[in-house]
């Protein structure tokens, strides 16, 4: 699951690796994430690994529980609705003003987007990951086209803490890509009124589904409030 890591930039290298592990959920919520065998796993001294795990709090990724060690984040179905609340009036926002401003549509001129609405399209279903990582590109994007830098950062956050959540609700999805690909086509075209419209559908039906969500045998690790983790893996650890 960890691959070595080269002795250039190593730091950067360790966050790297280790965010995209914990954004996909590869440990369970509630798991502690033992320094001394994740540097080992990695190849490189507990430093940077401590580094990195410090950061990935500051992120709101994991926690830090006082005298025993960091741990992976449990969300409960208010944190998860809280995260989509505050995202949905941040790109409420940032499509005002588009609107206001009239700036052009919104995938002209960024290559990282310019392929999303073909990979959605394509004639097999695209993975769980696929949707995921693409509804938080298209936030991202909208956001930095609304030209407010802290809002971005704040998306990307968001984005993260978000991920595993995106993946479980488009499993129990038939055609999760068919939302994207609307709000896709409705900013090529710069129709940012009805784009806006689509963002509070998408957002209805996110709350919607979420019950559904944290049912499901993939999240209901998830369950639970982040108070709680430290007494769950108090007792997993000694």
């Amino acid at each position: 699951m960890l691959s070595k890591i080269d002795n250039s930039n190593i730091i950067a290298r360790v966050y790297q690796n280790l965010k995209l592990l914990v954004i996909s959920h590869q440990f369970p919520a509630g798991e502690r994430l033992n320094i001394e065998t994740l540097a080992e796993n990695l190849r490189v001294s507990i430093t940077p690994v401590r580094e990195t795990l410090l950061r990935l709090v500051a992120e709101g990724l994991i926690i830090n529980v006082p005298k025993m060690g960091f741990f992976m984040k449990t969300l409960s179905e208010t944190d998860i609705r809280d995260l989509y609340e505050i995202n949905h009036l941040l790109i409420i926002w940032s499509m005002g003003r588009l609107i206001d401003s009239k700036v052009p549509g919104i995938i002209i001129g960024m290559p990282e987007l310019a392929g999303l609405d073909k990979l959605l399209a394509l004639p097999r279903r695209p993975t769980d990951n696929t949707i995921a990582t693409s509804s938080g590109a298209i936030f991202e994007y909208c956001a930095r086209r609304a030209g407010n830098r802290e809002i971005v950062e704040r998306i990307k956050n968001i984005n993260d803490r978000l991920n595993y959540i995106r993946v479980c609700e488009s499993r129990i999805q038939a055609e999760p890509a068919m939302p994207l690909l609307e709000i896709i086509k409705q900013g090529i075209d710069g129709n940012y009124e009805e784009l806006q419209e689509l963002f509070r559908e998408q957002h209805a039906q996110s709350i919607k589904l979420l019950p559904h969500v944290m049912r499901l045998e993939v999240s209901t690790e998830l369950a639970g409030s982040e108070e709680s983790v430290a007494t769950n893996v108090d007792l997993r650890t000694k």
